[in-house]
């Protein structure tokens, strides 16, 4: 198992190298690519079965019991008590636990979502596993086979998926879409052909549809067809907003969710407002932010921290995502997993309380991403759970003491992720 791990990642850091799959903030060095991607996605569907049929040796319906642990109820911690796995979702009777465990006052938390990601092979999904990360939205899908080959993995996180960005030719995520495929068939040319492309990605069913605010890009008009038509066919919209002009054009646009937040100046507190009056849903990506600014100080992090403070002020929702990549060629890597944890750090530093960050990664998430299963623990909801060591209300990076880590009622298996600091 380990070589097919190993083998996975090789082959496609060798065939993605210049996938610029982290939202597309310039890649370096840019050419035309012949991905294969159906090399890919057989890798990953063989790693698929090999882990079923490992599984199927480990008792699936087995009923585990958690004792003197205490619950983090979306609000506090609670007293320790005995919280029941059982089979994949959360039980209520101890009784015939055929495993039971001593928390001693250890912090349960719901698995952690996070809502913006870029995975490639399994051992993506298997670092986002380790470090407590039991669902996870991928941003960007080229190829619906491999998208879907990262899905309904046993045992590891449970992956959304996007369709294709939609981007205009001659914008920087339109020329990455040109790297992947030549034959510009996935780009946006105007409004009216916006109702042809999503009807086209709709057609494969991912799980919403992604779009991209940049300048030079999409116009207004164009990006508000295609929102329409998005949400005419059912898919909600993810914007990719990361400069000032670009959130604001998505803020009128009415998407559902703006990804990022401006590293050149910070959005004003009326379009905060705006985005609250609009129902709209933030996912700030601060780690992404922040690591760009760090590569290149011509960006702005304090632009992106201002915002976060004026949309949390604002009251809009703000979700825990990282931008996780690993890909040669962009313009700042983030880790996968551990980088959820230092979100949670930085979400606070810029103004949310412990709590409101917490909920950014579990409750918040799975209410807004409208996965009604998961997100808190209570009897019925999916067993994504995470247990650490400390006390994460009083001190966010509690969150990386972590001790063990369920997905849908299975053990994680491997090793757990630490950190170096």
């Amino acid at each position: 198992m380990a070589f097919l791990h190993s083998f996975i990642a090789t082959l496609t850091v060798l065939l993605l190298l210049q996938l610029a799959q982290a939202c597309g903030f310039h890649s370096h060095g840019e050419r035309q690519l012949e991905v294969d991607f159906s090399a890919i996605a057989e890798l990953n569907n063989n790693a698929r079965l090999s882990l079923t049929h490992s599984t199927l040796n480990r008792k699936r319906n087995t009923k585990i019991a958690i004792d003197n642990v205490r619950v983090f109820d979306g609000r506090r911690l609670l007293s320790p008590a005995t919280v029941v796995i059982d089979g994949n979702v959360i039980g209520t009777d101890s009784t015939g636990a055929t495993q039971r465990i001593d928390g001693n006052d250890s912090v349960l938390l719901a698995g952690f979502i996070d809502s913006h990601v870029h995975p490639a092979n399994i051992t993506h999904l298997q670092d986002l596993s380790s470090f407590g990360v039991t669902t996870a939205f991928s941003m960007a899908c080229f190829s619906p086979q491999m998208c879907q080959s990262l899905q309904n993995h046993t045992g590891l996180v449970d992956i959304h998926t996007s369709s294709a960005p939609a981007a205009a030719p001659g914008s920087a995520h339109g020329n990455i879409i040109l790297l992947m495929d030549p034959s510009g068939s996935l780009l946006v040319y105007n409004a009216t052909q916006a109702i042809q492309w999503v009807d086209s990605q709709a057609a494969w069913e991912p799980d919403y549809i992604k779009l991209i605010a940049e300048s030079p890009g999409l116009d207004q008009t164009t990006l508000n067809a295609l929102v329409t038509e998005s949400h005419r066919v059912g898919k909600n919209t993810v914007c990719h907003a990361a400069a000032f002009d670009a959130y604001s054009q998505a803020m009128a646009a009415g998407v559902d969710q703006i990804h990022h937040v401006p590293l050149d100046r910070p959005i004003n507190s009326g379009i905060a407002a705006d985005v609250h009056k609009k129902q709209q849903i933030s996912t700030p990506t601060l780690t992404m932010m922040q690591a760009i600014s760090n590569n290149y100080p011509k960006f702005n992090y304090s632009a992106s921290q201002e915002s976060v403070r004026l949309l949390h002020c604002a009251g809009v929702p703000i979700l825990a995502g990282t931008d996780a990549n690993l890909q040669p060629g962009i313009i700042a890597n983030v880790p996968f997993g551990s980088s959820i944890h230092l979100e949670l750090e930085l979400l606070v530093e810029a103004g949310l309380s412990t709590v409101d960050a917490l909920q950014a990664a579990t409750s918040k998430a799975a209410k807004y991403w409208g996965l009604d299963d998961r997100g808190v623990i209570a009897p019925g909801k999916r067993a994504d759970l995470l247990l650490i060591d400390g006390d994460p209300v009083a001190d966010i990076k509690a969150t990386r003491n972590i001790r063990k880590v369920w997905l849908a009622g299975l053990e994680y298996e491997g090793k757990l992720g630490t950190f170096t600091e």
